[in-house]
């Protein structure tokens, strides 16, 4: 019944998630549960080494479920409704796929399944009801309806997982199902032109609305939707070069939110609040996290010197050498918007003035916390000096789908023909420019006069009243809406959408309801009425 097989793609996915499991092992979690971790990671495992397509939705299902259970711990009964029937939804379309294909092709096993005599209309069919599985778990908009609130409500342990590994499952399976089972050739140019648009608008859409957030965890949901939404963007392109920029930007995320997830984690175990403008200056309380957050949104915004600048060189050069010029331009946009909200991370928890007179009694962050970041920091610091030591690992994945090995040119050297950098010259430039500015800065230090208190703003003219926010993450993002792309962006939400469906199908409940409780009498008018239609269609 299960069928399984060691493969490059697999052992790179199962190996991502070992890692973030074992380091999330050392952080306190007063809601851990050794069953349910161990089997979302024995499902995982399934998932990943799967080599027919039951045993991978069999895998699907127990991730599902355990999923569920892990976060309804913490979460409302509104969170747990939309994850349950998006997910629910994802796994019918993803059975319904399954069907399809064994009906076409006539066998479950991947290396048994040929595409080749499949009629196209029914292989769009295929592809349409596999893409909204990987929507909903990628959380590709509309479907990321119920992402943000599961992010944010989880226990703060397992929202890490649900950014680092179980959204990163959506992309496993996009690679497996579309490079190597049904293959480029077979797939519609135009499905796949619309799939990389609706990943650049999920991306510049889930980034404005992460800067207008106040609360931390689900300023990273957003922020985790945007990044995956690059994946699915460059994965729509099908080539070597894109694939490999994919599987680079699929490490590089796994790490930065692994790492900043915890960040925000310890931040709100020691002060019990999860709100920007119930936090700031907490650098000189824990700088050691600030320095560890800072990384990570140096990776995040895919600035150089750090790894997060490999995985987006990779995607804009990709797009570059297939002349995607306006999708190029869409991700340089959003790319660019999201310094704003790497901004407001980093300045709402540790800039600025405290907002809360209680900052100084805070305990010390547990040890225990810096594992996972520690880990995550190493990696991205890794891949950004030394970017190629991975791209022999991604030949390996791009062989075993059928695709040419990309150009490698030693550790420190990463690219292609059209254009590539080297990541040692890169780091070590930034590191001289980093110890001149700060050497500036500790000079300016020593000149400078601290406020007597968060009030004391008096050289603006103005003395503000105690209730007064002055916190800068607290409005941080407001004025953009009087920009009117943002504005409307800001201004609309899935949820009408949303609510629309959900009244549509209450109603269809409602009639299938009367159905059900009609009289035996009309009941038989009802089955005599469709007799009948189709005794006439039979004898037309």
């Amino acid at each position: 019944m299960f069928n399984f097989e060691i493969t490059a793609l697999g052992n790179m996915f199962f190996g991502l998630t070992v890692l973030v499991f074992v380091s999330l092992f050392f952080v306190p979690n007063k809601h851990r549960s050794v069953t349910l971790y161990s089997l979302l990671f024995a499902s995982l495992a399934c998932i990943f080494y799967a080599s027919d397509l039951i045993t991978l939705f069999i895998g699907w299902e127990i991730m599902g479920w355990s999923s569920y259970f892990l976060i309804a711990k913490t979460a409302d009964k509104q969170t747990l409704q939309k994850y349950i029937v998006f997910n629910i939804g994802g796994a019918f379309t993803l059975l319904g796929a399954i069907i399809l294909i064994y009906g076409a092709c006539g066998s479950f096993v991947y290396s048994e399944l040929d595409f080749s005599a499949v009629p196209s209309g029914q292989v769009t069919a295929i592809t349409i009801l596999l893409l909204l599985t990987l929507f909903v778990k990628s959380g590709i908009m509309p479907f990321h309806y119920w992402v943000v609130d599961s992010y944010s409500q989880s226990n703060d342990l397992f929202s890490a997982v649900l950014s680092a590994i179980i959204s990163k499952t959506g992309v496993f399976a996009f690679i497996l199902i579309f490079f190597q089972i049904i293959t480029v050739q077979y797939l519609q140019t135009p499905i796949l032109e619309v799939v990389a648009w609706l990943g650049v608008l999920t991306s510049i859409i889930a980034t404005f609305k992460a800067i207008n957030e106040d609360e931390a965890k689900r300023l990273l949901a957003y922020s985790s939707i945007a990044q995956v939404g690059y994946i699915v963007t460059i994965l729509s392109i099908m080539g070597s070069l894109s694939l490999e920029a994919a599987l680079y930007h699929t490490v590089i995320h796994t790490f930065v939110k692994l790492l900043l997830f915890i960040n925000v984690a310890a931040i709100i175990y020691v002060s019990k609040q999860h709100r920007f403008s119930t936090l700031g200056g907490l650098l000189y309380k824990y700088p050691l996290n600030f320095i560890l957050l800072v990384v990570g949104i140096i990776s995040l915004a895919g600035m150089p010197p750090l790894g997060g600048f490999s995985s987006k060189f990779l995607i804009y050069t990709a797009l570059l050498e297939e002349h995607k010029g306006l999708l190029l331009a869409a991700v340089l946009f959003s790319s660019a918007s999201a310094f704003l909200y790497c901004y407001k991370l980093v300045y709402g928890i540790y800039l600025g003035q405290p907002t809360n007179p209680k900052t100084e009694a805070y305990p010390r962050i547990p040890l225990r916390f810096y594992v996972p970041q520690i880990l995550g920091a190493v990696i991205l610091i890794t891949l950004g000096t030394i970017p190629g030591v991975i791209v022999p690992m991604f030949n390996g994945i791009l062989g075993s789908v059928g695709f040419e090995p990309v150009l490698y040119r030693g550790v420190f050297v990463l690219g292609s023909d059209f254009a590539s950098f080297n990541g040692g010259v890169v780091i070590g430039a930034f590191g001289l420019i980093f110890v001149l500015i700060l050497l500036f800065f500790v000079r300016l230090k020593n000149r400078s006069v601290k406020p007597k208190d968060r009030l004391d703003i008096s050289y603006c003219g103005e003395v503000p009243r105690a209730d007064v926010n002055l916190h800068y993450g607290y409005g941080m993002g407001r004025e953009l809406s009087r920009i009117g792309l943002i504005k409307m962006i800001l201004s609309r939400s899935s949820h009408a959408l949303w609510q629309r469906v959900s009244t549509l199908f209450g109603d269809l409940s409602g009639i299938t309801q009367k159905l059900y409780t009609l009289s035996a009498q009309n009941m038989g008018l009802v089955i005599f009425a469709f007799f009948t239609i189709l005794l006439y269609m039979g004898v037309k």
